[in-house]
C-alpha cells in the first residue's frame, strides 16, 4: 500500500468522521447522500437525509412514489435536477437492475445524475471496490500535495486531478481510504486556515513547502451573473394561498411558485386588497442573481379569481409543506403567514 494512502486510512480511523448517518450502508443510502452532498455541506444535508431515507427507506418505494413527493422532501435543498435524477434513476434500477445497484462502474455512470465521482463512492463506500471520488474536498488535497498552480476548474488541472487520483488509490481498505480523504479536505485541509500542522501527510505536501498553501487551488475569474427581476404575489384567502405550477424550462421546474401579475391579470388584480410590501430577497443561483419583490394581497372569496385551476391552486399553509417549492417560497410562507 502506497505510503499516502496509508498514512490516510490510519488517520481517518483515529480522527476521521465516524458517525455520519450514511456510513457502512446500502448502495442505495450512499448514492443518496454523495447527490445530496453535491454542491451541499454535510451539515445542512443531514436532516435531509435523515427525513428523506425514512420516507423512501428502499429503493423500491422511493421508486414508486410521485415526483411531487420526492420533490416535496427536496424543497429549499437547491439544484432540483438532482431529485428528479434521483426519483429517474430509481425508476431504472427497479425495473432493469431488479432493485439492486450494478456493482460496475459502467452502469453506474449511464444513470441519470450520477457522474464519475458518484459513481467511485458507491463502488468505494458501499461495495469495498475500487472507486475514485473527486469532490471538492478531495480535489483541494491533491492540488495542494502536488502544488498544482493552474487553475482547478482548468480542463489541464481536472485530467490531472483524475490521473493523480487513480494513481494514488491503494490496493485495498478502499472504503476507508475514500473516507478519509473526503474527511481530510472536509476537516484539515479546509479552504482556508488549513491545519497544516495536523496532516498526516503534510511532509511530503508541495504546496505547504512552497508556502502556497493558502492560494491554490483557485478557479478562473468567474463572469458576472445575470440579474433578474421577479415579481411575486402572495394572495391569501382565509386559511389558504394561492399557489402556481412553474413551467417545465428555465429554473424551478415544475415547482410551485407564487403567480406575478403577469400570469394573474389586471382584472383579478383589482379584485385584491393590498396588505403590505415585504422585505425584498436576493437570492443566488449558480448562473444569475435573483432580486425578489413579494406584495401580501388578500381576498374575502376566493371564488371571484379566476385562474386556471389545471396548474394554479388554493392551499393551507400546512399543506404546502408537502410540495416541491424552492426555497424563497418556502421561507416567505414560514415568515409571513
Amino acid at each position: 500500500m502506497r505510503q499516502f494512502s496509508r498514512k490516510i486510512i490510519d488517520w481517518q480511523k483515529h480522527q476521521g468522521r465516524n458517525n455520519l448517518p450514511w456510513q457502512r450502508k446500502s448502495a442505495y443510502e450512499v448514492w443518496i447522500s454523495e447527490v445530496m452532498l453535491q454542491q451541499t455541506q454535510v451539515t445542512t444535508v443531514i436532516p435531509y437525509y435523515e427525513k428523506f431515507i425514512k420516507t423512501f427507506p428502499e429503493i423500491k418505494i422511493l421508486a414508486q412514489s410521485s415526483e411531487e413527493q420526492v420533490m416535496s422532501l427536496w424543497s429549499g435543498l437547491g439544484y432540483y435536477s438532482r431529485a428528479r435524477n434521483i426519483h429517474r434513476t430509481a425508476k431504472i434500477i427497479l425495473s432493469k437492475f431488479k432493485g439492486e445497484f450494478p456493482k460496475d462502474f459502467k452502469s453506474l455512470v449511464e444513470l441519470p445524475g450520477i457522474g464519475s465521482s458518484t459513481a467511485g463512492a458507491i463502488m468505494s463506500l458501499a461495495f469495498e471496490l475500487p472507486g475514485v471520488i473527486l469532490d471538492g474536498n478531495v480535489k483541494r488535497v491533491i492540488v495542494r500535495f502536488k502544488g498544482i498552480s493552474n487553475p482547478i476548474d482548468s480542463s489541464k488541472t481536472q485530467k490531472e486531478l483524475k490521473s493523480f487520483a487513480e494513481e494514488l488509490l491503494p490496493k485495498n481498505s478502499f472504503r476507508e481510504y475514500s473516507q478519509g480523504i473526503m474527511d481530510l479536505g472536509s476537516m484539515l485541509c479546509r479552504p482556508k486556515n488549513p491545519v497544516c500542522g495536523n496532516c498526516p501527510i503534510s511532509k511530503n505536501c508541495k504546496a505547504l513547502e512552497l508556502g502556497i498553501q493558502e492560494d491554490i487551488p483557485f478557479k478562473k475569474p468567474p463572469k458576472a451573473k445575470k440579474e433578474r427581476e421577479i415579481d411575486w404575489l402572495l394572495i391569501s384567502s382565509k386559511n389558504k394561498i394561492l399557489l402556481k405550477r412553474n413551467g417545465s424550462k428555465g429554473i424551478w421546474k415544475n415547482l410551485w411558485l407564487f403567480p406575478d401579475k403577469d400570469i394573474l391579470g389586471k382584472n383579478n388584480i383589482s379584485l385584491l386588497e393590498k396588505k403590505e410590501a415585504l422585505p425584498k430577497i436576493i437570492h443566488n443561483l449558480s448562473h444569475q442573481k435573483l432580486n425578489i419583490s413579494t406584495v401580501k394581497y388578500k381576498i374575502e372569496n376566493k371564488d371571484r379569481l379566476k385562474i386556471d385551476s389545471s396548474h394554479s391552486v388554493w392551499v393551507s399553509k400546512e399543506d404546502s409543506v408537502k410540495m416541491g417549492m424552492p426555497k424563497p417560497i418556502k421561507e416567505i410562507i414560514a415568515n409571513y403567514l
